[in-house]
């Protein structure tokens, strides 16, 4: 698994008092116990990002952090349409600022962070009304997103940062019709979405930003019924995707881009539809969700590009796979749902290594929050461990009632990192957003009401390109206090090692071991610490730029 960060392995310790999140701001100070209910957040630059929230008494609806109280500041009464985007070193939205007028509602607006750096960038329609701007994604070199004016309706547009440099890409469906349909994805730079023309109804198209490499891809379902695609995902260089044929139903579809290039996955020869979705590539394997036919029902898919899918059919149960995420070498972290309630799951895309990591709310009741969406409350690091909204019926307990847990995919590693709101209530912690070294999240405080919080994630320095892998997790697992703690490790080149622990803030908590130099091919590390510090820890070794983690408990 490879990664520009470092090698990492995660050591868990007992506590009686574990409080790891961190409110950054009562962002809502005028009115306490409200909450700001932030949301939407993005990088400006490496310094800064910025969120939506709510600040009524004082009319702040977008604010800047430098993740510090005093650094987190309201930029304004912007009242936004879509996603917040980086691009560059700015951060661009499509919205409205009210002060100025209905016009203002048609338009782009840019920020590098500041207040005075916050404002007005595009109007689509100057001294015109339209109904504004929708869908709004980053590629590389350009930003593409949806824009509704009173003569095109709502097409394609495309922006290189510059005012010269955005425009409408083509009238794909001419006159006040809308030629763009909704599921923009960019992928290296260039647009997928669903386009509409009154010829062929709602297909596949794509767009490089130009007018001449702006095409329908293929007709799927003939003539101008639709074809309905949706979920465009690549993965092992081509791109998947849910599509309505003539003759079939609704199936995987994968493209190259290239005109008329649309091959069908799993066709089952009748024209009922698998309804799949969830598509997402875990180190070059496809994983999504679909219905199998009874009696399976929704189970987990896998596809190597090659031959038919795999269906891993859980015996006697649908178990509706939910919020699928890369999890590192090919494997996968999602919920279901089977006798246990919905609960945590993983697997390598085998029906042996499929199942349910902790039954973590014992009984049928609910161990996760169950949305269907990755970072709503569920968030991946480093595709090593998973941060999620959980409930374990003592620490959180009831209806919607859930706290802030961490993963490395086994049981034992599956721990409670913060009781926020003590006893059974929960916090239930959501809309997770990586920042330098910190997870950020909205948390519900019973005195500050739903504001932003941190967790602090392990440090990371680069020493070096050496790559690095582990041929064998950290052991004996449980840890007694004052044993020495035992790992194999495989380099490509001769590299120096380090260990050193770090608290949940990312602070050290111990001086960094040199393990000293180790030549090229596998070698045992022997880690021994002089003092085992009762808390919750990361145990990072440094050596190279390959990352695993796994989580250990050691014992007093």
């Amino acid at each position: 698994m490879k990664s520009n960060l470092l090698t990492y392995f995660v050591l868990f310790m007992f506590t009686a008092n574990l409080s790891g999140q961190t409110l950054l701001k009562n962002v809502e100070d005028l009115a306490p116990g409200s909450g700001s209910s932030p949301h939407n957040w993005s990088a400006v630059s490496n310094e800064l990002f910025i969120f939506e929230g709510m600040s009524l008494l004082q009319s702040q609806f977008l604010f800047a952090s430098d993740g510090t109280e005093a650094g987190t500041i309201g930029l304004g009464s912007y009242l936004l349409d879509t996603d917040i985007i980086r691009f560059g070193n700015k951060a661009y939205f499509g919205g409205c600022l009210p002060v100025l007028g209905a016009d203002s509602c048609t338009s782009l607006y840019v920020s590098d962070g500041t207040v005075a750096g916050t404002q007005f960038f595009f109007d689509l329609t100057p001294g015109g009304l339209s109904l504004g701007i929708e869908d709004i994604v980053a590629g590389d070199s350009l930003f593409f997103f949806s824009g509704h004016t009173p003569n095109e309706g709502f097409e394609l547009w495309r922006s290189n940062g510059t005012v010269a440099g955005t425009y409408m890409v083509a009238d794909i469906a001419t006159g006040t019709a809308s030629g763009y349909a909704g599921e923009l994805a960019v992928i290296d730079d260039v647009a997928y979405f669903a386009g509409f023309t009154a010829t062929h109804g709602v297909e596949a198209w794509r767009s490089d930003g130009t007018a001449a490499g702006t095409y329908m891809i293929a007709d799927l379902n003939d003539g101008t019924a639709d074809g309905s695609p949706s979920g465009f995902t690549a993965s092992g260089g081509y791109i998947y995707f849910s599509g309505l044929g003539t003759d079939t139903g609704f199936e995987v579809r994968r493209t190259n881009g290239q005109q008329g290039n649309i091959e069908i996955i799993g066709e089952r020869g009748t024209t009922d539809s698998s309804w799949p979705s969830q598509f997402v590539d875990s180190d070059g394997t496809l994983y999504y969700v679909a219905d199998a036919g009874a009696p399976a029902g929704f189970e987990l898919m896998v596809y190597n590009h090659v031959g038919n899918p795999t269906h891993i059919d859980i015996p006697n149960d649908d178990i509706f796979p939910r919020a699928l995420m890369p999890f590192g070498n090919g494997e996968v972290i999602f919920h279901a749902e089977k006798d246990n309630g919905r609960e945590l799951w993983r697997s390598d895309g085998t029906l042996a290594g499929t199942q349910m990591i902790i039954d973590l709310y014992p009984g049928v009741k609910d161990g996760v929050f169950g949305t269907g969406l990755p970072g709503e409350s569920f968030y991946v690091w480093n595709d090593s461990l998973v941060y999620f909204a959980g409930a374990d019926s003592v620490h959180a307990d009831g209806e919607f009632i859930f706290e802030l847990f961490v993963s490395d995919g086994t049981a034992a590693g599956t721990q409670l990192i913060s009781d926020h709101v003590p006893g059974a209530g929960g916090s239930n912690p959501g809309n997770f957003f990586e920042f330098n070294n910190r997870l950020y999240f909205a948390a519900s405080d019973p005195v500050y009401g739903r504001e932003p919080f941190y967790l602090g994630l392990p440090g990371t320095t680069a020493l070096s390109d050496d790559e690095i892998s582990v041929a064998q997790l950290p052991y004996p697992n449980p840890l007694p206090d004052g044993m020495s703690l035992h790992a194999a490790i495989k380099l490509a080149k001769g590299a120096e090692i380090h260990a050193q622990l770090f608290d949940l803030m990312g602070h050290s908590a111990q001086e960094s071991l040199n393990l000293g130099y180790y030549p090229a091919g596998t070698n045992q590390l022997e880690i021994q610490f002089e003092d085992h510090l009762q808390g919750l820890y990361y145990l990072v070794l440094n050596g190279g730029k390959d990352s695993q983690v796994s989580m250990m408990i050691v014992l007093e």
